[in-house]
């Protein structure tokens, strides 16, 4: 799959119509480089108008020139393996629908992005994780085990906004929270991440790919590729890219520690 480095900046300028347009980009680009805007058009059922526009967001003068920096970029990606032969059809196109959520995943991950965790990781200030409860508890739970096993100290999980609440409140310096979603909006993480942003308190969040308002509030904010799935009023959005992007987050931390010679490396704890 290609790959375009956008910033956090540009991702936020996009659309909602923009942003399905960008995922049709990185699980199609092969087939655009050799079609029109016309037929691109037809093909994600949006206007040229739009197309265009998306592509003088990711800065581009217009189809032609993002056709030729896409084919540059297809140039630059490794072959992918054969594909082996399903033995259930069905189970084969969930495999492919997740590997293809990672991968895009992958591409939004940004060096900067990073670089900004890793000075709050190896700072001494208190980390709060928001854990509201439901698959998501597994998600923040995970996460503080991660931080767990690299050593880092003063880390408290929150299972109460109201207690959340308090602490921002009263208890904002030197601290920063990390906030999970899988829509973006759920209320009690939005108004933490509101008071967090009133206090000055720094936030770390992973939200979809969509523009959502707690990404917006964030200081540092992951985006996730995934296809929002409910079933009889209950939701089960597969958590896999949240996943990969948590763990993405802490191999790199040990890569970034043990190549930093002033920085004693730090040693996973089993």
């Amino acid at each position: 799959m290609v790959t375009l480095h956008l910033d956090d900046d540009v991702i936020r300028s996009l659309s909602g119509n923009e942003l399905n347009i960008l995922k049709y980009v990185y699980t199609h680009a092969e087939d655009i480089v050799h079609i029109s805007i016309h037929e691109m058009a037809k093909q994600v059922s949006y206007s040229t108008a739009t197309i265009l526009r998306f592509c003088k967001k990711l800065g581009y003068s217009g189809f032609s020139e993002f056709k030729y920096a896409l084919a540059a970029a297809i140039r630059r990606s490794p072959a992918p393996p054969a594909p082996a032969k399903p033995a259930n059809l069905d189970t084969q196109m969930i495999l492919e629908q997740i590997c293809s959520h990672i991968e895009s995943t992958s591409h939004l991950i940004l060096d900067k992005q990073l670089e900004q965790v890793f000075h709050i990781f190896d700072d001494n200030c208190r980390i709060y994780l928001y854990s509201p409860g439901g698959i998501t508890a597994t998600l923040i739970d995970y996460f503080e085990k991660m931080l767990f096993s690299i050593g880092r100290q003063n880390v408290y999980k929150i299972e109460s906004v109201r207690m959340g609440e308090h602490i921002l409140r009263n208890f904002p310096e030197a601290s920063a929270w990390i906030l999970i979603s899988t829509t973006g909006s759920f209320p009690h993480t939005a108004r933490l991440a509101r008071l967090a942003r009133m206090n000055n308190v720094p936030v770390i969040s992973i939200t979809p790919y969509t523009n959502n308002t707690i990404a917006d509030l964030a200081d540092i904010n992951f985006r996730f590729f995934t296809r929002q799935r409910e079933y009889q009023d209950a939701e089960f959005t597969s958590r896999l890219p949240i996943f990969y992007v948590i763990s993405t987050i802490f191999q790199c931390y040990l890569e970034y520690r043990r190549s930093a010679p002033w920085l004693a490396p730090v040693e996973e704890n089993k």
